[in-house]
């Protein structure tokens, strides 16, 4: 049941982090939407998903969060398991063991990525007006080739 619940998590991270862009509604000046990248890596070193929600991204951000609560409760619940294992348990101390090593990891897999993600994703946060401004004009012809500048 926790494979499923965890396979599933991952994979609802993975979905969320390359489904197309959350729409932005922003009623800032120009000034004020670019993102600060120091200020998302603050965000994100406090706690995963809090450098996401600063970024506008806040479903990314909440599922961020809830999966990191997920794996450090699951490791916490396994290493309670593991301590207080007693030879009347259905499953094996080895087990235990190594469901609370995988929820470990997963945790601070999550950590980084929320650091990376916030980081790169307000880095990128003002990308689609630099194209519009380093985009070189061009006109179509009527045989179809591009003219002048």
């Amino acid at each position: 049941m926790f494979r499923i619940i965890i396979f599933s998590s991952i994979y609802l991270i993975f979905f969320l982090s390359v489904s197309p862009a959350q729409q932005k509604i922003d009623f800032r000046t120009l000034e004020e939407q670019a993102k600060n990248p120091q200020i998302a890596l603050k965000k994100a070193l406090t706690f995963p998903g809090m450098g996401q929600i600063y970024n506008d991204q806040k479903i990314k951000g909440y599922s961020l969060i809830a999966a990191e609560i997920f794996s450090l409760w699951s490791f916490n619940e396994n290493r309670k398991k593991y301590k207080d294992y007693t030879e009347t348990d259905a499953k094996s101390q080895d087990y235990y063991l190594r469901e609370r090593n995988r929820f470990a990891w997963i945790a601070i897999g999550l950590y980084f990525y929320g650091i990376l993600d916030a980081v790169v994703e307000s880095h990128l946060d003002n990308f689609d007006e630099i194209v519009e401004k380093s985009n070189p004009k061009k006109t179509e012809g009527k045989n179809g080739t591009s003219e002048g500048k």
